[in-house]
């Protein structure tokens, strides 16, 4: 199955997956850093691969959202939980938006959907372009070379009435490239269903994903994880860079 045609046919399975997500703890150190570092006026906010609206639905008080993302079915369960925001159909490597914002979010290891520097330098000029001066880009490397763990297998579960879902996959790396197969089980109804869900994941050395945005025009804090600690590459927290645009 080609690549994110199983993603959109899991789409419905998203927020179960990934019901251990804090999205409102993160949302929390978003509006910290956003608060300490944003000098420009405004509150309009954009959420690249904003998913189904899980940081989205604790944010929107505090800010005015646009949300973005590649994954057209994810969109339209993120404008049912979330009616009031405006949410685009679109690729963070190719955005070209009408307008500029106070801080964009690129969240939960998006940004390692980039398989080269080249390619990860392209997308963060995009992001500079898009922010207003003295805006604030966020985001983590859930995956980096720091942290990297080969081998190592990883199983989601859930159980929900008369759905029973799992999700396993092993991480290997080759040439810098996670070439992520993602087998998925699922029992409804009971009828069985079995897919292999298949991501080019890049996995960076966080100094080197610094320089590029340093070059780019941004000023960098890392933090470890979503507090507000230094980031320590020792650590199994992922590093969060909070980017200003100068």
């Amino acid at each position: 199955m080609p690549e994110q045609e199983l993603y959109r046919k899991f789409a419905n399975y998203y927020d179960l997956i990934y019901q251990w997500m804090d999205y409102e703890g993160e949302s929390e150190f978003i509006k910290m850093v956003v608060e300490d570092y944003k000098t420009s006026e405004g509150m309009d906010l954009l959420d690249v691969a904003c998913g189904t609206g899980g940081h989205a639905q604790y944010l929107q008080d505090s800010f005015n959202i646009v949300g973005l993302d590649i994954n057209h079915e994810m969109l339209e369960i993120a404008q049912e939980k979330l009616p009031g925001i405006e949410f685009v159909e679109g690729d963070m490597k190719k955005m070209d938006l009408p307008h500029k914002f106070d801080s964009i979010l690129c969240l939960f290891s998006a940004i390692n959907y980039h398989t080269t520097m080249d390619e990860l330098e392209g997308t963060f000029k995009r992001f500079y372009e898009h922010l207003k001066s003295g805006g604030v880009l966020i985001f983590d490397l859930g995956f980096c070379t720091e942290n990297w763990e080969e081998g190592r297998m990883l199983v989601d579960a859930v159980v929900q009435g008369d759905l029973q879902l799992a999700r396993i996959s092993q991480s290997r790396l080759y040439h810098g490239v996670f070439n992520a197969n993602f087998v998925f089980l699922v029992k409804e109804d009971g009828k069985m269903d079995f897919e292999i869900d298949q991501h080019q994941i890049g996995v960076f050395p966080t100094s080197e994903v610094a320089k590029i945005l340093e070059k780019t025009g941004f000023e960098n804090h890392i933090y470890n994880g979503y507090n507000d600690l230094p980031w320590d590459k020792k650590s199994d927290e992922r590093p969060v860079f909070v980017s200003i645009k100068k």
